[in-house]
C-alpha cells in the first residue's frame, strides 16, 4: 500500500484527524467547516477538546519555533461555536446484520458511531444508569462538564443507535445469549478495578480507591476525606482526586509519586494547575505501609532513586536503602492504576491474558470466539480517551470486514513530514501561544465549575493563524520553464534547481505563496490557496457593494495574519476580503475588482516587522505598483488604487474617489473617461 505523507500532528493523532484542515478553517473564521472536518473521524469533539492527551501538540513542528499550536483548545472552540446540527448526518440502515456493544465508554461509543454510519443496526448495553463510562462517572465536572458528555452522546444516538442502561453482563445477559440475537458482539467494558500497592494495611478504613472516590462525587455523594489527605499516583486520576479534595474543603492535600516531575503521566500543566489550587507534590517516594488504630492514620514511605528506563520508557524507581519516613494522614486515595474486571468474561469463555486483559488476535480486536470482538482498556489496560476511541474505530472496521467477508486488516499507511531544518525554523517569526482563559484560583476552591473557560473568537483566530500549514506548501507543475525565478524570490530559500525543473521540498516550504505569484509560467500551485475562491468572494463583495452603496463601491483586501478578527478600518462604502498574507496577491487579482465594476480598491499592508512571511510587504508593494501602472495604461486613474499601512487614514483616498466618480465600466463608457 502506498504511503501517504501527512503533517506530524495528523500522523500523531490516533484517529487520524485532519488537524491542519480544521485549524485552517478556524483561521478563516469558519467553525462550521472546522467541525465538519473534525466529525469525519471524531464523534466526541467537545470531550476531546477538553481532556485529549494531545499527541498532536507533542508532534507539532511549531514547537521548533516557539510553542506548539493549542490544537485541543481549537477543537473545543470549533465544537462550541459551530451549528452542531450540520455535522450530525444519520445514515439509513444499509445492512441486515446487527451488533451488540457492551460498554459505552469512548471505545464503545466510537464503534457504535462508526458502525451506524456504515449502515448497521447497533445496540449498546451499559451497566450504569447513564452512558459514557468514565466520561460520565470518574472525570470531575471542573474538567469535563457532564452536560457536554451527554450532549455528544445524544448526537451519537441520533444516528439511530439503541441503548439499554442498568443492564449487566453475567446478571442480565450473557455473550452467548447476545450472539443468538446479534450478528456480532463488541466488548468495550474498560478497566475500572483499582490496583492496590503490595503493602501492609491497604484494606484499612480511610484508604480509598481513586476512581471509586471520583465516581461517588459524580453520583452526588460528597464525602469529606479528612484534613490531611495523601493521594498516591501520578496519573490524571490522582491529580483529579487531589484537586477534588481541595474543592471539598480539605486543607492539606499531597500527591505522592514514585518518579520525578519529568516522568509524571498527568503532565506538567495539570501539576501546575493543581499546585496553584494548593495541592503539594512529593516526588521519588513510594508507600510501604499503611497503619493506624481502627483506620488509617499514618503512611510509611521509602525514597526512590531512578534507574534505567523500563518497558514504559520511563526511568525505573529503585528503593533507597534506609530512607523510610512517615507522614500523618486522615485519608489515603490510591490511584496507581486499574485493570479490567474480567470474571464474567471468563465465564463466557473468553481467553484472559496474564495481565488480566482479553486476548485478541491483533489490534482489530478479534477474539477466539466467532463473532466476538474486544477493544479499549479491556484489551490493553488503561489508555487515554483518544487511544480508546482509536481502538473502537479499528474494531468497528474489523466487524464490517467480518460481515462483508473482506480479507485483511486496516493498515496505517501514514508517514509524517520530517522536522523543520534549523535554518528554516530560525527564519519563522515567533508568535505567542494564546493562553487559556481560566476560572480564578479563589473561585475554584469551593466550586466544581469548569476551570478552562475556552477561547474567545479573537483568541481562536490568532491561535489558528499560528499554524505553519505543514505539508500544504507549493508544488511545481510540468509546465515549469526552469527559469528559477522561484529560487530567486523565495524568502526562505526552499526552491532549488532540479534536473529538468525547479524542485520544492514540501517538508520545508512555509506556504507563503510568493513563488507561485512570481512564477511567469504559472507552474507553481499553492495547496492552501484557491484563486477561484478569491474570485468568488470578490464577486460577492461587488454585488453587495452595488446593492448597498450604488454611488461608490470599494473593495479592500487585508491580511488575516495581521488582523485575525476583522479589517483594520471600517467604512460603509468599503467591502473587505481577508487573505492569509496579502503578499501573495497577484496584480491580476488586485485589478479584477475593477473589471467587474469596483470604483476603487484598497490593499492593506502589514508593517514589515510584523509580517508573517519575510518580505511579504515588499512583494505586495511591488504588485500594487504594477497594478497602478496597468491602470494608467488602460485609461483608469491609478488614484483608484491605494496601498495603506496599519496607521494610515484613507479619508483622502475616498475624497479622490468621489471626485473621480463611478468606474466608467459600470456605465458602459470608454475608459478614456478617467484620463486627466
Amino acid at each position: 500500500m502506498p504511503k501517504i505523507v501527512v503533517p506530524p500532528c495528523q500522523a500523531a493523532c490516533p484517529i487520524n484527524t485532519d488537524v491542519r484542515g480544521y485549524v485552517a478553517a478556524l483561521a478563516r473564521d469558519d467553525a462550521d467547516e472546522a467541525i465538519r472536518i473534525i466529525r469525519r473521524v471524531n464523534p466526541l469533539p467537545s470531550v476531546c477538546g477538553r481532556i485529549c492527551t494531545r499527541h498532536c501538540e507533542s508532534a507539532c513542528r511549531r514547537s521548533q519555533v516557539d510553542a506548539p499550536i493549542s490544537i485541543r483548545a481549537l477543537k473545543r472552540y470549533a465544537a462550541e461555536h459551530a451549528d452542531l446540527r450540520v455535522a450530525v448526518n444519520p445514515v439509513p440502515r444499509a445492512h441486515t446484520e446487527s451488533i451488540a456493544i457492551i460498554g459505552s465508554g469512548p471505545a464503545g461509543l466510537t464503534a457504535a458511531h462508526d458502525l451506524a454510519l456504515l449502515g448497521y443496526a447497533v445496540t449498546i448495553f451499559e451497566a450504569r444508569p447513564v452512558l459514557g463510562g468514565l466520561l460520565s462517572e470518574g472525570i470531575p465536572k471542573y474538567r469535563l462538564p457532564k452536560e457536554v458528555v451527554q450532549r455528544e452522546i445524544q448526537d451519537i444516538l441520533s444516528l439511530g443507535i439503541q441503548a439499554n442502561t442498568s443492564v449487566s453482563l453475567g446478571k442480565d445477559f450473557t455473550i452467548e445469549g447476545l450472539l443468538k440475537i446479534y450478528g456480532a458482539v463488541f466488548i468495550a467494558v474498560g478497566s475500572q478495578k483499582s490496583l492496590h500497592p503490595e503493602c501492609e494495611g491497604d484494606d484499612l478504613p480511610g484508604v480509598w480507591s481513586g476512581i471509586e472516590f471520583l465516581k461517588r462525587i459524580d453520583r452526588g455523594d460528597s464525602p469529606y476525606p479528612g484534613e490531611k489527605v495523601i493521594v498516591i499516583g501520578g496519573g490524571h486520576t490522582a491529580i483529579d482526586a487531589a484537586r477534588t479534595c481541595i474543592r471539598l474543603g480539605c486543607p492539606d492535600v499531597s500527591v505522592v509519586y514514585r518518579r520525578s516531575l519529568a516522568e509524571i503521566p498527568a503532565g506538567r500543566e495539570e501539576v501546575e494547575q493543581a499546585e496553584l489550587e494548593g495541592v503539594k507534590f512529593i516526588y521519588c517516594v513510594a508507600p510501604i505501609k499503611f497503619s493506624g488504630e481502627g483506620r488509617v492514620q499514618r503512611v510509611t514511605f521509602i525514597r526512590m532513586n531512578l534507574g534505567e528506563p523500563d518497558e514504559s520508557g520511563r526511568r525505573r524507581p529503585v528503593p533507597l536503602k534506609d530512607s523510610e519516613f512517615e507522614l500523618a494522614a486522615d485519608a489515603v486515595i490510591l490511584a496507581i492504576g486499574y485493570i479490567p474486571d474480567v470474571e464474567d468474561l471468563k465465564r463466557d469463555g473468553l481467553k484472559i491474558g496474564r495481565k488480566g486483559t482479553i486476548l485478541v488476535k491483533d489490534d482489530s480486536g478479534i477474539t477466539d470466539i466467532e463473532g466476538v470482538f474486544a477493544a479499549g482498556d479491556v484489551v490493553t489496560g488503561p489508555m487515554s480517551v483518544i487511544e480508546a476511541m482509536a481502538s473502537g474505530r479499528k474494531a468497528a472496521g474489523a466487524i464490517h470486514r467480518y460481515f462483508r467477508n473482506i480479507p485483511g486488516s486496516l493498515v496505517d499507511n501514514r508517514v509524517s513530514l520530517r522536522a523543520l531544518d534549523e535554518p528554516i525554523a530560525k527564519q519563522i517569526r515567533k508568535v505567542d501561544r494564546q493562553p487559556m482563559p481560566r476560572l480564578t484560583i479563589s473561585a475554584r476552591k469551593d466550586t466544581f465549575e469548569e476551570v478552562d473557560l475556552g477561547y474567545t473568537r479573537e483568541q481562536a483566530s490568532r491561535e489558528a493563524l499560528r499554524c505553519l500549514n505543514c505539508g500544504a506548501g507549493a508544488s511545481v507543475g510540468i509546465n515549469c520553464a526552469a527559469c528559477l525565478n522561484c529560487v530567486r524570490v523565495c524568502p526562505f530559500g526552499i526552491p532549488a534547481p532540479g534536473p529538468q525543473m525547479a524542485e520544492i521540498d514540501i517538508s520545508q516550504c512555509q506556504a507563503c505563496g510568493i513563488c507561485a505569484t512570481e512564477c511567469p509560467a504559472s507552474a507553481i500551485r499553492l495547496s492552501t490557496d484557491d484563486p477561484d475562491a478569491l474570485r468568488r468572494e470578490t464577486e460577492m463583495a461587488i454585488r453587495r457593494a452595488h446593492e448597498e452603496n450604488p454611488e461608490l463601491a470599494v473593495i479592500g483586501y487585508y491580511c488575516r495574519y495581521h488582523d485575525p478578527i476583522g479589517p483594520p478600518t471600517e467604512r460603509d462604502e468599503l467591502y473587505w476580503i481577508g487573505r492569509c498574507c496579502t503578499g501573495r496577491l497577484h496584480e491580476s487579482q488586485i485589478l479584477y475588482p475593477f473589471e467587474i465594476g469596483a470604483d476603487g480598491v484598497v490593499v492593506s499592508a502589514c508593517p514589515g516587522d510584523e509580517c508573517r512571511f519575510k518580505k511579504g510587504e515588499y512583494w505586495l508593494a511591488e504588485h500594487v505598483q504594477v497594478a497602478r501602472t496597468i491602470l494608467q495604461q488602460t485609461g483608469l486613474s491609478d488614484d483608484r488604487l491605494v496601498l495603506i499601512g496599519a496607521e494610515d487614514d484613507i479619508a483622502e483616498f475616498f475624497e479622490r474617489l468621489e471626485s473621480l466618480g463611478m468606474n466608467p465600466l459600470r456605465k458602459g463608457k470608454r475608459l478614456e473617461h478617467d484620463r486627466r
